[in-house]
Parts: C-alpha cells; sequence; structure tokens
C-alpha cells in the first residue's frame, strides 16, 4: 500500500495511527496482519462509502495479482478483530457482489506530539518454540533491525546488556529495563512458529511513561523473514518520526544481497564479530566465509571477513603474515563487488592502519566511509585509531565523540575514548570510561585489559596486575596480557616474577605465535633496554600491529629516550 499522509481515527474503543501502524483497542495492541491494517485504513479514509473490491484490491495489493478470496479472508480477520463477526456488522458493511462500507462513526483526531525518542535497546524475541530454526531467527531478527536503524544515524540504537537479558529471561517489565539500560526507549518481540508459519509479534514502548508506541505483527514463511525484518525497522523508524529520505532511505534497508542463507550467515557472523574475543572472532570468520560462498557477490560479507581478520591480527591471535594478506584480500573484493559501500572502504582503512602503515591510505579510506555513510560508528572509531597513531589527539578525541553522539551506550565506542583519553595522558577519564562498561558487563574482556593498562600508566601496578589477571581469566591465556603482567610486575619491583614471566613467553614463542611486543614490553619493565630494542626490531620486521601506537603508548615512555626508539618510529614513518 501506498505510503500516505499520516492519519489517526478512533472508533467505539479501537484507535488506528497510520503511521505508527498502531491499532488497539481500549489502548492495548490488537494483532493483525498488515494486509488487515491497510484493508481497515481504506474503508475508514473512505467512510460512509462503498468500497468496491477492485478498488480494495487494488489498494492493498498494489500491483500484485490475488483473487477475492483474499480479500475475503482479510475482510473475516478483520471483523474477528473488531469482534463484528456475527450477524450485526457494526462496523464493516457487506454489500453483496459489489464490496464493502465502513459503517461506524470513526472520527480523526489531531496529530501527536513526537515520539521524544533518541535511544533504544533491542531485546531478544522470545519463542517458546524449542525448535532450532526459531532460535536462530530471534537472535537474527533483533540484530537485523538493530544494523537497519542504527544506519540511518539519527537514533542511537543497540543490543541490551548482560544486566537487561537477564531481565528480560526473566520476564522483567521492559519499562525497568529500559530505565536500566538508559535509553528512551526499548523494543520487545515475540515469535511463534506453527504449521511452517511464523508469527512476529512487535512492539516499541517508550520507557518514561510506558506508552506503546508502536505494535504490529506479521505472519511470513520462514524464508520470508528477511522482508519482516527491513519491514519492522522501517516501522520503527517511521513511528520515532526519522526523516528516512533520499539516500538515507535507501541505505537503511540495505541488504547487499537477495540470497537469505547469505543475508543470515552475514548477520551471525557480525554477532561473533562484537563479541571481540579471539573465540567470537574465528565463528565470524567461519560464517562471513560461508556467506561468501552462498554468494560470492555479497559485498557485505567479504568487507565483514575483512574485518575479522583485522581483529585477529590486532589481537596477536595471529601474526600479521598470515592475517594482513586474507584481511586485505577480502576488503579489495568488497570494493570491487560495491565501491560505495563504507564497510569495505573502512575494511581497507584498517588494513592500510594496522598492516600497511601506510597512514595516509588509512585516513583516506576512513574518511571516504564516513562520506559515503555518516553514521557507521565503526569508521568514526577506526579513523580515531589512525589519527592517535600519528599523534593527532585532538582530532581523535573529535572523532569518537562522533561516534559516541551516534550510540552514547556502545561498549566499543566507549574502549576507544578511554583509549584516546589514555593517550592523551588524561588516565582519570579512561578509567571512568573503562569502569562503566565493567558495571554492565564485567566479562567483558577488553574493558579490563585496558583498564590495567591506564592503571599501570598511572603507576598502580597492584590494580594493574588485577585487571590483566582477570582480563587473562576471561579470555584465555593471551601471550599480549602475559607481557603486560610481566611489565607491571617488573615496575611494581618484582623482577624475579617479571624474568620469569619472560622466559615463559621465550619458551612458548618456541612452538607458537607470541607477539615479538610482548617480550619488548616485559624488557621495557626491566629496564634491559638493549633486549627490548631488539624485540622491537622484531616487531617492526612482522609489521606487528601492537607497534602501530608506539609514538603514543605511555608504556613505553621509559624508554623514549633511547635514539635507537625514535630510528624506529621514523622508518615506520610515525616521526
Amino acid at each position: 500500500m501506498t505510503k500516505q499522509a499520516r492519519r489517526l481515527y478512533e472508533f467505539g474503543p479501537f484507535r488506528i495511527d497510520s503511521a505508527e501502524r498502531l491499532f488497539l483497542r481500549e489502548g492495548r495492541p490488537v494483532h493483525i496482519t498488515a494486509k488487515a491494517f491497510n484493508t481497515l485504513l481504506v474503508l475508514i479514509d473512505r467512510r460512509g462509502h462503498l468500497v468496491e473490491k477492485s478498488d480494495l484490491m487494488r489498494a492493498v495489493w498494489e500491483d500484485r495479482f490475488v483473487e477475492e478470496g483474499n480479500l475475503a479472508v482479510t475482510i473475516s480477520s478483520l471483523r474477528k478483530a473488531l469482534g463484528d463477526d456475527g450477524g450485526e456488522q457494526k462496523y464493516i458493511q457487506t454489500v453483496p457482489k459489489l464490496g464493502y462500507r465502513f459503517v461506524g462513526e470513526a472520527r480523526e483526531v489531531l496529530e501527536r506530539e513526537p515520539a521524544g525518542v533518541h535511544s533504544l535497546a533491542v531485546l531478544p524475541f522470545r519463542s517458546w518454540s524449542s525448535a532450532a530454526d526459531v532460535n536462530g531467527i530471534k537472535t537474527r531478527l533483533a540484530d537485523a533491525i538493530i544494523t537497519r536503524l542504527g544506519s540511518t544515524g539519527q537514533i542511537s540504537v543497540r543490543p541490551a546488556t548482560v544486566a537487561a537479558l537477564r531481565s528480560a529471561e526473566a520476564l522483567g517489565d521492559p519499562v525497568t529495563i529500559g530505565r536500566e539500560e538508559q535509553v528512551d526507549a526499548i523494543l520487545i518481540g515475540q515469535i511463534e512458529s506453527a504449521s511452517n508459519r511464523l508469527r512476529v509479534t512487535v512492539q516499541l514502548i517508550r520507557v518514561r511513561d510506558g506508552c506503546l508506541l508502536w505494535a504490529d505483527s506479521y505472519e511470513p514463511s520462514p524464508q520470508q523473514i528477511f522482508a519482516v525484518e527491513d519491514e519492522v525497522a522501517l516501522q520503527v523508524a517511521e513511528s520515532l518520526l526519522i526523516c528516512l529520505c533520499g539516500p538515507m532511505k535507501t541505505r537503511a534497508p540495505q541488504r547487499n544481497t537477495t540470497n537469505s542463507i547469505a543475508h543470515r550467515l552475514y548477520l551471525e557472523g557480525r554477532y561473533f564479530w562484537h563479541k571481540r574475543t579471539e573465540e567470537g572472532l574465528r565463528r565470524s570468520i567461519e560464517c562471513f566465509e560461508r556467506a561468501t560462498h552462498e554468494d560470492p557477490h555479497y559485498a557485505l560479507a567479504f568487507a565483514g571477513l575483512s574485518d575479522s581478520y583485522v581483529l585477529l591480527g590486532s589481537y596477536g591471535v595471529e601474526p600479521a603474515s598470515q592475517a594482513s594478506p586474507i584481511a586485505k584480500s577480502a576488503a579489495l573484493r568488497a570494493l570491487q563487488l560495491d565501491g560505495s559501500l563504507a564497510e569495505a572502504h573502512a575494511s581497507l582503512g584498517m588494513v592500510s592502519f594496522y598492516y600497511d602503515w601506510n597512514w595516509l591510505k588509512a585516513e583516506q579510506e576512513f574518511r571516504r566511509a564516513i562520506d559515503l555513510d555518516p553514521g557507521y560508528i565503526v569508521a568514526h572509531n577506526w579513523y580515531a585509531l589512525n589519527l592517535s597513531a600519528m599523534g593527532r589527539l585532538d582530532e581523535a578525541l573529535a572523532q569518537v565523540r562522533l561516534a559516541e553522539q551516534l550510540d552514547p551506550l556502545s561498549f566499543n565506542t566507549k574502549i576507544e575514548m578511554g583509549l584516546v583519553s589514555y593517550w592523551r595522558r588524561e588516565y582519570p577519564r579512561a578509567i571512568e570510561a573503562y569502569r562503566k562498561i565493567i558495571d554492565l558487563d564485567p566479562r567483558f574482556a577488553r574493558a579490563h585489559t585496558r583498564l590495567g593498562m591506564t592503571y599501570a600508566a598511572e603507576g598502580a601496578f597492584d590494580d594493574a596486575i588485577r585487571e590483566f589477571n582477570e582480563a587473562q581469566q576471561l579470555s584465555g591465556r593471551d601471550p599480549y596480557l602475559t607481557g603486560f603482567i610481566g611489565y607491571a610486575q617488573a615496575l611494581s619491583g618484582n623482577t624475579a616474577m617479571a624474568r620469569t614471566v619472560l622466559e615463559q613467553l621465550e619458551q612458548r614463542s618456541r612452538s607458537q605465535y607470541v607477539p615479538a611486543f610482548s617480550m619488548a614490553l616485559v624488557c621495557v619493565g626491566l629496564g634491559a633496554y638493549d633486549r627490548a630494542i631488539e624485540w622491537f626490531e622484531t616487531s617492526c620486521q612482522d609489521c606487528s600491529t601492537y607497534m602501530v601506537y608506539a609514538k603514543t603508548d605511555p608504556l613505553l615512555d621509559p624508554i623514549r629516550s633511547d635514539a635507537r626508539f625514535d630510528g624506529l618510529l621514523n622508518r615506520m614513518g610515525l616521526l
């Protein structure tokens, strides 16, 4: 049905709102199909007049050919929803062989004030079905809605935190959960499965007063789930009075593939990618690779694959010599398929930054990504990292603040805000950022790592060791974290323990990949600068991702007076 101007009508105990797709009875949502909603709206618009069957079918089903039986079924379901399915025909009158007439006393009401919603949390969809396919759809649908709405750049949208998930599992009150999340509105949904069909019900609730802003239901087949994802996201956006016009409107529902399996795998890949753990990244790679096999022309999946390998290398899980070629190849393939894809430009920017140490090329790609999609938070955050590496910390802070405006509750944005503050030697601000994350999710390992780094830079080595140990317990025996522990132990005066840590790292490096940067870090803590320079040399030869912040990292301040260290920075193009 073609979108028209916003109309609001009331009749009897019912209220219908065209823009927010709301059909309420005594303030509570009545679940009807989208076709039934549109049919009722047409009848009310022309209330008191005969609407012929052919006109109704053209208005509701537009250019699609359907039989009269479809209309009859829709009218029947409407009458049931209205309590009008007896012989009285209080609201919808049948004109035999011709059509239908709305005979209820409907009145048009004034348009309501804007919803006043600037931030939104999406809870996982609930289902009482144990079917594996329904359980998978629950996660994918919530992620798809977050992606669609977040890409508009006009509202902060994010998944619910661990605390909210626990409340949701206990069937907590959505308004209470919304207040815990500190958002303006919360989206909840439910999926039911029966006879190879799905029923998806969605509600958008304003937190400040518990007002139901929008509700709708859909009955797609499992193969049509992506149409539901786009429809739900678009309807939520409309109900919040977001102006989705011009390029923004086409950007929001972009899926970049018609292959439903590939798209599902892409969404699952992004879900695991956002966990930012080794296990999550490896699972994301598996999903993205399967998505590219399903659809070899799916540019977003190649961008996702590049991003996963970039982070694997940046976390020291794989050496740059292994991760870099795959990350670069995937990013270039994504751009070859779609040169206007912001995600692909950001991916290539990260490869240029972390692996090629081509600071100018990286900056060009990040700026191109932001030009194409100013609402792409990842591009702002990654551009901030590139600027920080070059010592342009004021510009980096500006980029992180832009990202924070787009999504004030994003964990990864808070991480980058903390990092930029750390590089600026503004330690209290960095600690505050990491503490906020840990309060929301105590198991977010990266926040513990970054907090430990900040404590170490402040000289609070006992606190630093505690946070590094906590991060290692959450993420496993990470040699990168082990290097931080050795560094903090050395500067706290426990040089014997630091030397033991160094020996353990060197021994592990003979049988598995251990970043040379980790050994160098322990040597800096011990004051063994000759050995530290040797390990930094190895890191440079390996194009280690850890070396990109060598110019600004406070933990390396003890060795900055060594001319050989300046020589390394000069070779990297950082001086």
